[in-house]
């Protein structure tokens, strides 16, 4: 697929469009859709690193040579040479594996946007037609946001591994550097004091950051933390001497211990090197770096952390029994989740008022959750270390994870000849399960182990994702840039809430723009698109050179529109009719825009019978007009497709053969389109 875009960018942008005329391409078929998120969508780069997409369009718009975004309504940029790689779920292995982002893309939208909130409280906004990765009975699939359903299952990130260097600049401009490895700030006014700097990333260092982001009231030139445990207040002190040869001055503020720093070297050193800005609670954030740390350094900032801003349930026999960490920051406190799936510690993003003011809080849930927690991270603190033990010897009772298969399971069980009891290990609650559709990853695991010869039992149990259940769907009118980013092979990205978005490929957008299919998703209701849509200044950047041109969708042009295609695809018949009226309109307003047209695209189906599909007196139209037509026959990777059968009913035009499911031919597609533009 890269080799064809790759062709594309390098064919096209020499050919038609150094034409100074702005291109008209007239497509007759099913409509375009951009396939992106909102500009405050964070996403997770491999190297820790956790921003706003547009941030990162923003970024490299400006490595690239600034394509200014006000005078294009869609812009797309290659950046496959920068080498930026994101963690992307892999759709086949079910596997998180990091890949290079070749494409950035921005377009001008008008519309609803789908906001969806999931049980565990992660959210996503997204156009009608970004696909998430959804689990159901048919197995893993991408499905557009208008086609998710309250109570579908979507893709979270479960094991995750980011990766970063233990190095710290050892030079920085910004301070002044002393001869036997100290630093100092620069001030105008006073001395500051003069600090060691350490050159890595050690087990004291990410304490001191634990501590500094958890109970610590961090200024510009000051650092204080407060704490009622003598054993966290002695390590705090030592952290201070040994990286920074700082001692801390002893007080006590309404009966809490404190202990001060004051030394804007060491504030400014915090943000130097590690992007550590002076900031209130609710706007901390953890230092890129430390995401990608090595797990026993990961392990270290967790249990600190834990320490400090975590509680373990009391109640521990009771139902929502569980580990909780608490911020009022929301960015940090997925950036813990993030940091927690090294270990496959999967928790749940809940709200609390304390005070009147809003906070964030993580539960972690589950007896498998638990023990991971405790053999992978655990506490210090020995009344949270022994409440957590009581939690993990409750065996597997706190299942907090299900899987929405069990109709998926019985039809293998059944196909493969085995019993209930042989297939499911028992046949305890099968019943249950198979009314409520759903499995424990504790049995699915076992059943994996049992029957390996399994395939999805295996890739599922095994998986680096969890299943999420959709419980709120909103839409929401939007008006503004989206975005979206092409990942090779994989075609998927990780926000930071954890949920895995499918991302836009340039051949899907080709199949989506051109073409009306989105590679291997389509929508099952005839006539879907009703009216004329145009893009102007679509714009494609690639190598120091610009693509522009304007692009004009129409309606389906079916010989016939019926309303009971409408009926069929589930519509009740008065809503059936008003759409078979609109898309007659559709049709009349397609041939209307004939005149405006430069070329045009007729879509087919390979499969099927070429006469059927296409309104004769649009045919008739383009004949006397004289203008350029393009047959392009899809689905031709099919058995059933008869591509010779479709060249001789349309004699008199080019007719290319494409799968737009699997990408072949595109590159043909392109060089006779830009044949028949001249």
């Amino acid at each position: 697929m890269i080799n064809i875009v790759k062709s594309f960018i390098s064919k096209v942008l020499n050919t038609i469009f150094k034409k100074k005329k702005n291109f008209k391409l007239g497509l007759y078929g099913p409509p375009n859709g951009g396939k992106c998120v909102t500009p405050d969508t964070e996403v997770v780069l491999a190297n820790g690193k956790v921003l706003p997409i547009e941030e990162l369009f923003d970024h490299v718009n400006g490595q690239k040579g600034q394509f200014d975004l006000n005078a294009n309504s869609e812009v797309i940029i290659q950046c496959d040479d920068l080498n930026l790689q994101v963690p992307s779920f892999d759709l086949k292995e079910l596997k998180i594996v990091n890949k290079k982002v070749t494409h950035l893309y921005a377009q001008k939208y008008s519309g609803i946007i789908y906001q969806m909130r999931t049980s565990s409280g992660r959210v996503i906004k997204t156009t009608p037609v970004h696909p998430l990765i959804r689990l159901s009975d048919t197995g893993v699939e991408k499905t557009r946001a208008e086609d998710l359903r309250l109570n579908d299952s979507i893709a979270i990130a479960q094991n995750l591994k980011l990766t970063a260097v233990l190095q710290l600049n050892s030079v920085i401009p910004q301070m002044v550097a002393l001869a036997d490895g100290t630093v100092q700030a620069i001030s105008a006014y006073h001395e500051p004091k003069i600090i060691t700097a350490p050159d890595t990333i050690t087990p004291e260092l990410v304490r001191f950051v634990a501590y500094v982001l958890s109970e610590s009231y961090h200024t510009k030139n000051r650092i204080i933390f407060s704490n009622c445990n003598e054993k966290l207040l002695s390590d705090f002190e030592y952290a201070s001497k040994s990286l920074f040869r700082l001692t801390p001055i002893k007080r006590v503020n309404k009966g809490v211990p404190q202990l001060e720093l004051n030394s804007k070297s060491l504030t400014d050193y915090l943000q130097l090197t590690l992007g550590l800005k002076p900031a209130t609670s609710e706007f901390k954030s953890v230092p890129n770096q430390f995401l990608g740390l090595p797990d026993h350094l990961l392990a270290e900032f967790l249990r600190i952390y834990a320490d400090c801003e975590g509680s373990v349930s009391k109640e521990f026999r009771k139902s929502g029994a569980s580990i909780e960490i608490a911020s009022k920051s929301k960015k940090l406190l997925e950036q813990v989740q993030l940091m927690l799936n090294r270990f496959g510690i999967v928790g749940k993003f809940m709200p609390k008022i304390v005070n009147g003011e809003l906070y964030h809080r993580l539960l972690i849930r589950g007896s498998e959750n638990h023990r991971r927690f405790r053999d992978s991270i655990g506490f210090t603190i020995p009344y949270k270390a022994e409440r957590l033990a009581e939690l993990c010897k409750l065996g597997d009772k706190r299942n907090a994870y299900f899987l929405p298969i069990m109709k998926l399971l019985e039809r293998i069980r059944k196909q493969s000849g085995f019993t209930q009891a042989e297939f499911f290990l028992d046949d305890k609650h099968v019943a249950r399960m198979a009314r409520d559709n759903r499995i424990t990853a504790t049995r699915l695991r076992r059943i994996s182990e049992r029957h390996p010869h399994i395939a999805i039992a295996r890739k599922l149990a095994n998986s680096d994702a969890q299943w999420d259940r959709i419980i709120e769907i909103k839409e929401i009118p939007y008006d503004g840039f989206v975005y979206d980013m092409t990942i090779e092979d994989t075609h998927t990205f990780l926000t930071s809430s954890g949920i895995i978005a499918h991302n836009t490929t340039l051949a899907n957008r080709v199949c989506k723009d051109w073409l009306g299919e989105d590679m291997g998703s389509v929508s099952n209701i005839a006539h879907e698109t009703r009216e004329v849509q145009i893009k102007e200044q679509v714009s494609i950047k690639s190598k120091g050179k610009e693509l522009t041109f304007s692009l004009v969708d129409t309606p389906g042009i079916a010989t016939k529109i019926d309303f009971e295609d409408f009926i069929r695809a589930g519509m009740k018949e008065k809503q059936a009719k008003q759409r078979a009226k609109e898309a007659t309109k559709g049709v009349i307003d397609a041939i209307r825009w004939l005149d405006e047209m430069d070329a045009v695209v007729i879509v087919l189906d390979a499969t099927k019978d070429p006469f059927t599909q296409v309104n004769i007196t649009i045919v008739g139209n383009l004949q006397a007009r004289n203008i350029p037509v393009l047959i392009v026959a899809n689905k031709a990777d099919l058995k059933k497709a008869d591509l010779k059968k479709v060249q001789a009913a349309y004699p008199q035009y080019s007719v290319i053969g494409i799968s737009a499911k699997y990408g072949d031919n595109i590159d043909q597609f392109y060089e006779a389109l830009f044949a028949i533009a001249g």
